[in-house]
């Protein structure tokens, strides 16, 4: 009898656990980088810098608003003087700026498929492959990654997280960082290769692995590189690199 009452008991304690457990991992990301991130992160740590470049927006697809809302402040890039505007009203503590990236300053075609969307380039390559409709062209003077954080107060500071977004110049934008002075702890970086062994054959990946960093995930378009002993890490993640090694 004792066993039979074990057995209904065990059964609906599986039916509860399984059927009305509250288990949701919301994201403002687009792909859930920022879910990664948590998992990545100390649990302890409130407050750190971050890069944001092709911003896009301050909450929707943002692989750092969850970061701002816990404390954490930095400087969000984007070329379209909209999406800048809304940032300055809706993240005022962070350092907003408009302006194209690239490796080296010049007068490029902005395409933009929207007034306000997203798959917007200066990469005349991107833009000759989509087969959207373009809305509008503006001519826009690029910056270097340098350039914009010389002038920010962040300047000299190590960055904690850089998400690079910007449809065909991610490389470029690398370039563009003195590494030496900036070398950031956690780099989120898009690609749009569908295969591992693809993706570690790009200039992207050949470029931070020479630099020390691993490829901690995948997460569709994003790829999300760490910097080994980062203080900003679990110590779990500290541990892996161990195993690896």
């Amino acid at each position: 009898m004792i066993n039979v009452f074990n057995k209904i008991n065990k059964f609906f304690l599986l039916l509860n656990k399984s059927l009305f457990s509250v288990f949701v991992r919301f994201h403002y990301s687009q792909f859930g980088e920022d879910i990664v991130l948590a998992e990545l992160l100390k649990n302890e740590l409130r407050a750190g810098f971050f890069v944001d470049i092709g911003c896009y927006h301050p909450i929707k697809y943002s692989n750092t608003y969850r970061l701002y809302k816990k404390g954490w402040r930095g400087i969000n890039v984007d070329m379209e003087e909209d999406k800048i505007s809304l940032f300055n009203i809706i993240r005022p503590g962070d350092y907003n700026v408009l302006s194209a990236v690239s490796d080296k300053q010049e007068n490029v075609t902005l395409y933009r498929y929207g007034k306000y969307g997203v798959g917007s380039t200066i990469d005349p390559g991107c833009a000759a492959k989509t087969t959207e409709k373009i809305f509008d062209k503006q001519q826009v003077l690029t910056k270097t990654l340098n350039e914009i954080i010389e002038k920010s107060p962040y300047k000299g500071n190590q960055i904690d997280i850089l998400s690079i977004d910007v449809e065909g110049m991610d490389f470029r934008v690398l370039n563009s960082l003195d590494f030496e002075l900036y070398k950031p702890k956690i780099i989120i970086i898009e690609d749009h290769n569908t295969n591992i062994e693809t993706v570690l054959k790009t200039n992207i990946s050949i470029f931070l692995i020479n630099k020390g960093y691993v490829l901690r995930s995948w997460t569709f378009y994003s790829l999300i590189f760490i910097l080994p002993n980062a203080d900003i890490l679990k110590k779990r993640e500290h541990l892996s690199m161990i195993d690896k090694n």
